[in-house]
């Protein structure tokens, strides 16, 4: 495919590359733009056209609210009206119900500000869900600030309560034929919604339907999502162009026998009814208006060309909403079609030696994969190596999955009995994922990183001229070193002892390591999943760690257990490490039987090493069964001269009996983690004259709501003159032993950034 063949592509990455420089740029006045482009028509010629259609996405991107927090004028301490369009389903979490949407205007008193970012809007318990998609909904609107951790770090998304059903209304300046698209569809999904639900809770194949027809994946069981995600599979479960293109071959498969014409409007109408099913998604969109590009080509007579039409389309959608060219959906979805379209040729004509039948579906799946390294590295943190091998093998068995699926979810909205007695086929198209999530890590191995996207970028050329570059192996080498070496990073472990406390929000997660030697002591957590790939991937990737030889849990709650289960799914990790008695509670029980996972059950008195860390276990004693926080692990860590006790969320009883029973152990400790998060109920003076320690370390989040660390636990540690470290003031907190009991502390995220 030559440049000279596809003409209509220059201009289009013009406007796209005019758009990614406004955000650079910053507000610029118009006046000047509108004389760049006259200047680039006078000029005429490549390069002036170029400029030309440059200064249309200088104008799209000026136009567009810029940043991703709230707009000047706005205090986040003080309530909003937000004017907002659902972009998704309503979701259940527990009593209340939350759904995506996508901001139009705030307003704040006299202040009304354009606001186009996304936002989960959740509605406390008993308000009912609107019939309408355009709404104005009035609460606080909060988002979780970044992980400081070294590097940069995105904050979560924002998202706005709504305590009273006086405080949502329909949008009176929703237009009316929008309203009604937006009707129409949610019957429609409504419709779909139900043949779903009235399956049998246990039906693994109706979960994995609904995740493929309507986009709802979070249903599926965790360990299915960690499984296609370390396989590097999880854009099975995005609703994307593979869905439309499915649909759309087989409404056209079964619309043989009507005449061309009608078949092709047919097929169209059948992708724009899935639209409204399953919403304006931006990868549904490119997928339909693409699927219409080519069958207005076929009907005009004229040879299609797909990049043309990519490329076209990705520039409409950027000055149509010029805040869509930052959503990972949108980059995601074009540059993989881009790769597919583009590289894969490339990649067949390099791999002479493969059978056709294999190097097209292998450089499909390695085009698409390398095209989205820029932008899929930086988000997820994870490279999965083998992930176009199991594409081969997944994207069949996906057709029919989701061949499957939607034609289920028709039979169950229009004849549910039918539905009930074919849903054992459903189930058994969902066994592979099964199958996945219980492989050995070995055999769907990730890598962590923590690239920018300027590295990532860099990774995909390396890689790909490692790939496609002419002349064997002298020629590839170099280029493969390359990737080697962004990936990574140069790192290598410390040449000393190392405790570094990560910050992970309201939780807790404490590396300790020497060497390649490292555990992993909790792993904060949160009620909806993600911190592992969010958080814990990345920080650990900076500091030098892929794989872990243990992680510890000290007790279960969701803080200190959720990302440990995430983790495990998704790294080497050889033993878990915990007390005994957590297997009744559901976030230990599922860690305890992850696959590959070994168990080891410590009890006080137990003594284990780290390379040079030497732990002993001080608590619980053989035979403890109290509940929660009183049975925490509790070890003493000590490496070169030094001490660091450990507490899990330990309470005042529970200490009181550790000093009883360990006091000279515990004389001398040179640095405290202060337990349960510097809570009220624990850090006694007991403890602390039993210590004495130097230096304290508090897990926290930034303005979480329980108002750790407590008032009267920091007094107790100044009254002492003890140094306080928090997460939610310094990020991470990184501590070096050296020999002769030197101590070297850094704090890598700090000054952090309060998000």
């Amino acid at each position: 495919m030559k440049w000279e063949a596809l003409p209509a592509v220059r201009p289009a990455l013009a406007v796209l590359a005019g758009r990614a420089l406004a955000d650079q740029l910053g507000m610029t006045a118009i006046p000047w733009v509108v004389a760049l482009a006259a200047c680039g028509l006078a000029q005429g010629g490549g390069w002036g056209r170029f400029l030309a259609w440059a200064s249309v996405g200088l104008l799209a991107g000026w136009g567009s609210p810029g940043g991703t927090g709230l707009p000047a004028g706005i205090d986040r301490e003080r309530p909003v009206t937000l004017v907002a369009r659902r972009v998704g389903s309503w979701q259940a979490d527990g009593e209340a119900r939350w759904a995506p949407f996508r901001g139009r205007r705030l307003r704040q008193g006299t202040r009304v500000a354009e606001w186009r970012q996304r936002a989960i809007v959740t509605l406390g318990p008993g308000i009912a869900e609107p019939a309408t998609a355009g709404l104005r909904l009035r609460g606080y609107m909060r988002r979780a600030p970044p992980a400081a951790n070294g590097g940069a770090a995105e904050p979560g998304s924002w998202r706005l309560w709504v305590k009273a059903a006086a405080f949502v209304e329909a949008d009176p300046g929703a237009s009316r034929w929008q309203s009604r698209v937006d009707s129409a569809g949610d019957r429609f999904r409504a419709r779909f919604e139900a043949a779903f639900a009235a399956a049998p809770a246990d039906s693994r194949g109706a979960a994995l339907g609904r995740a493929l027809v309507l986009g709802d994946g979070w249903r599926l069981p965790a360990e299915w999502r960690s499984g296609l995600r370390r396989a590097g599979l999880s854009h099975l479960l995005a609703l994307s162009g593979l869905h439309v293109g499915l649909l759309a071959a087989a409404v056209y498969l079964l619309a043989a026998p009507l005449p061309g014409g009608p078949r092709r409007l047919l097929t169209v109408a059948a992708a724009g009814a899935y639209l409204v099913i399953a919403g304006s998604r931006p990868s549904l969109v490119r997928a339909a208006v693409m699927a219409l590009g080519l069958w207005a080509a076929l009907g005009l007579g004229r040879p299609p060309l797909a990049v043309n039409t990519l490329a076209w389309l990705a520039a409409a959608m950027v000055v149509a909403d010029p805040a869509l060219a930052a959503e990972p959906g949108f980059q995601l979805t074009v540059a993989a079609t881009g790769g597919i379209l583009v590289l894969s040729p490339l990649l067949v004509r390099s791999w002479p030696g493969l059978p056709h039948g294999v190097a097209r579906p292998l450089a499909v799946t390695v085009g698409a994969q390398l095209a989205t390294l820029p932008w899929a590295l930086p988000a997820f943190h994870l490279l999965a190596p083998l992930a176009p091998l199991w594409n081969l093998l997944a994207v069949p068995w996906a057709a029919l999955a989701v061949t499957g699926a939607l034609g289920w979810g028709v039979l169950g909205a229009v004849w549910p009995g039918a539905a009930a007695l074919v849903l054992p086929v459903l189930d058994l198209l969902a066994l592979p994922c099964e199958a996945l999530s219980r492989l050995p890590s070995g055999l769907a191995a990730v890598l962590p990183s923590a690239l920018g996207t300027p590295q990532s970028a860099a990774l995909a050329v390396s890689l790909g001229r490692a790939l496609t570059a002419a002349g064997g192996a002298r020629v590839r080498l170099p280029w493969l070193l390359a990737a080697a070496t962004l990936l990574t990073g140069g790192r290598s472990p410390p040449p000393v002892p190392e405790l570094a406390v990560l910050d992970v929000g309201q939780g807790e997660s404490i590396l300790v390591r020497d060497g390649r030697e490292a555990v992993l002591v909790d792993g904060g957590g949160w009620r909806r999943p993600g911190i592992a790939g969010r958080v814990l991937v990345p920080a650990l990737a900076r500091l030098g760690v892929r794989r872990l030889r243990a992680v510890a849990l000290t007790h279960p709650d969701l803080d200190h257990c959720a990302g440990l289960e995430e983790l495990a799914a998704l790294l080497r990790v050889a033993e878990l490490w915990t007390a005994p008695g957590w297997g009744g509670e559901p976030c230990a029980g599922r860690l305890l039987v992850s696959p590959g996972l070994a168990i080891r059950y410590l009890w006080q008195g137990t003594v284990l090493r780290v390379g040079r860390w030497r732990l002993l276990v001080l608590h619980p004693p053989p035979g403890d069964r109290r509940p929660g926080n009183d049975r925490s692990l509790v070890m003493l860590a000590e490496a070169n001269g030094r001490r660091v006790l450990l507490t899990g969320d330990l309470e005042a009883a529970a200490e009181r009996r550790l000093v009883a029973g360990h006091r000279a152990m515990l004389a001398g400790v040179d640095v405290l983690k202060v337990a349960h998060h510097g809570s009220r109920t624990s850090t006694t003076e007991a403890l602390l004259e039993a210590t004495e320690p130097r230096l304290a370390l508090i897990s926290a989040g930034v303005r979480n709501r329980y108002r750790h660390p407590a008032e009267t636990v920091l007094a107790r540690l100044q009254r002492r003159a003890v140094r306080v470290l928090r997460t939610d003031r310094h990020g991470m907190i990184r501590i070096a032993f050296e020999p002769a009991g030197v101590r070297r502390l850094s704090l890598p995220g700090s000054p952090r950034d309060p998000g």
